[in-house]
């Protein structure tokens, strides 16, 4: 579906199922960046000239877009490099503002990907707090209860919407209104990097403090990345990245912020690209969302019963229908390792992920070094998944017997 939007698939003749990764970027996006640099290139927020003027306009512009397409409001829109800058600097802004103790307690979960790890384990780390891992149900195949680790002295809970691994939904709203419940001063942070390419996503109705995201998993370009934040923690918590176009004053001995969202984005952001971000998410829009998302379904389906056929590959996920399952797949390969697998792939020129997929805690619990992962896109086919099928087999005849 739409696959002749993207120039590379015509281009390469490829299958490409490793969306999860990156997704390729429709032309539009592509002659954007092209378009920004011919006609509008200039810093913005510093020139007093027509050329400079119409190229903040642009990128004022673009964050509108970005707001509208999760439901934020302008200014709670913060453009950084990726998720995990965002996840980062998210860390240490907040390790500058309030004042951590052994006492606190930092909550997240054995599924996260590093990027929604290893900062929060690091923070905790450096001031002292306990952190707090949510387990994993291998049978059940699910989370356990994330709020019960919560209590008065949780400062953080940082959970994402999606795992990059077995694609399991996680039911924010539901888990948000418990953790407020025990604790109503604790900060919320989603990592939904895998989901926003995947779900409709209401900021408003989730109820989070931050969101973070990647445009480059979303149909835009690399190097450029969404921190949605509340208002109000916005303007609470300090910088992390002090330098030009932040400030409002700065004097010998002392600076002033400037309003949010400048206040977080010091330096030259990357204008054409979150410019050509923000037409990926129109041509999102113009397309019908939704049915490209009910069409990923149908295909996450059709690839689940045609792997199931093949009786030496596991299936990580994706067995309990009481829970949610974005369209990404791991599995494992009797006898055949996912590295293996991939080269045997890339002959058939299908592309899918092997290795422990920045997931490690996860792996370990599921008793596994790698996986095999596909990731499926709207611009994706059912002659995709059956080349894959074909390569799996392939495969076989060649390692796993």
């Amino acid at each position: 579906m739409l696959e002749k939007d993207f120039t590379i698939l015509q281009n390469r003749k490829i299958s490409y199922l490793d969306n999860a990764a990156t997704t390729q970027k429709p032309k539009i996006v592509i002659d954007s960046i092209k378009d920004f640099y011919e006609k509008y290139n200039s810093n913005v927020h510093r020139g007093l000239y027509t050329l400079s003027e119409e190229a903040t306009l642009k990128l004022e512009d673009a964050r509108k877009i970005v707001a509208k397409f999760i439901n934020a409001d302008y200014n709670e829109i913060v453009f950084v490099k990726n998720t995990t800058e965002g996840l980062n600097n998210l860390a240490n802004s907040i390790e500058r503002t309030l004042v951590i103790t052994k006492e606190h307690n930092i909550v997240s979960t054995v599924i996260e990907h590093h990027s929604n790890f290893v900062p929060w384990q690091q923070l905790a780390k450096r001031t002292g707090a306990e952190f707090r891992v949510i387990d994993y149900d291998t049978k059940a195949q699910k989370l356990l209860d994330l709020s019960k680790s919560v209590d008065e002295n949780t400062l953080i809970v940082a959970f994402t919407g999606m795992s990059n691994v077995t694609g399991l939904k996680i039911d924010i709203k539901k888990i948000v209104k418990e953790i407020r419940k025990k604790n109503n001063n604790a900060i919320i942070i989603v990592d939904a990097t895998q989901l926003i390419a995947h779900d409709i996503v209401d900021v408003k109705n989730l109820d989070v403090d931050f969101l973070v995201f990647s445009a480059h998993k979303v149909y835009g370009p690399t190097g450029v990345g969404v921190v949605y934040g509340k208002k109000l923690l916005l303007e609470k918590i300090h910088p992390f990245h002090y330098g030009g176009n932040m400030v409002n004053k700065v004097e010998l001995q002392d600076t002033t912020w400037a309003d949010i969202p400048e206040k977080f984005e010091a330096g030259t952001i990357d204008t054409p690209g979150i410019v050509a971000f923000s037409k990926a998410l129109e041509y999102l829009n113009k397309n019908n969302y939704k049915k490209l998302l009910q069409y990923e379904e149908s295909l996450k389906n059709y690839a689940l019963t045609e792997l199931r056929k093949i009786k030496q590959v596991k299936i990580i996920g994706h067995n309990n229908r009481e829970v949610s399952y974005g369209p990404v797949i791991s599995f494992t390969l009797d006898k055949v390792h996912p590295h293996d697998l991939s080269s045997i792939c890339d002959e058939h020129n299908v592309c899918i992920r092997a290795g422990h997929h920045c997931a490690q805690p996860l792996m370990k619990k599921l008793g596994l070094l790698a996986t095999s992962r596909l990731s499926i896109s709207f611009y994706n086919t059912k002659a995709d998944i059956d080349k894959l099928v074909e390569s799996i087999k392939n495969a076989i005849k060649i390692i796993g017997n």
